[in-house]
């Protein structure tokens, strides 16, 4: 079964997967600074960091796409039909307004990963 962009889970699944990608990131750096920290020499620049930073930015690729799916879904449904239409309308791009804010946050909350030292 093919999810649509139109239907309503879309409204909660962005920040869902923002919640989920959070606290991976941060289960796996609570667990790799126990397992096995990086040296404070190396800074921000170190296998932890990078690791974390690149399901970030998967994350947030992901995210980018679901967002940009709707916006087309949406731009692509015919207007006027009755409230089913609006309906299906609202739902496409509210929903990519939530997937671009998630994306968005996904960012900025892994934005300290290029600059602050893990496990200090």
């Amino acid at each position: 079964m093919k999810l649509v962009a139109t239907h309503p889970v879309h409204l909660v699944l962005g920040l869902g997967l923002w919640f989920a990608w959070f606290c991976a990131v941060y289960a796996a750096l609570s667990v790799a600074c126990a397992v096995a920290p990086p040296a404070p020499e190396l800074g921000a620049r170190n296998a932890v960091n990078a690791g974390l930073l690149l399901v970030t930015l998967l994350a947030t690729a992901l995210l980018a796409w679901a967002a940009w799916a709707c916006a087309r879904q949406a731009r692509q449904l015919p207007s006027g039909n009755g409230p089913q239409a609006a309906r299906e309308r609202f739902v496409a791009t509210a929903a990519a307004a939530l997937y671009a804010v998630a994306a968005f946050s996904t960012l900025v909350v892994g934005l300290p990963l290029l600059l602050i030292t893990p496990c200090v």
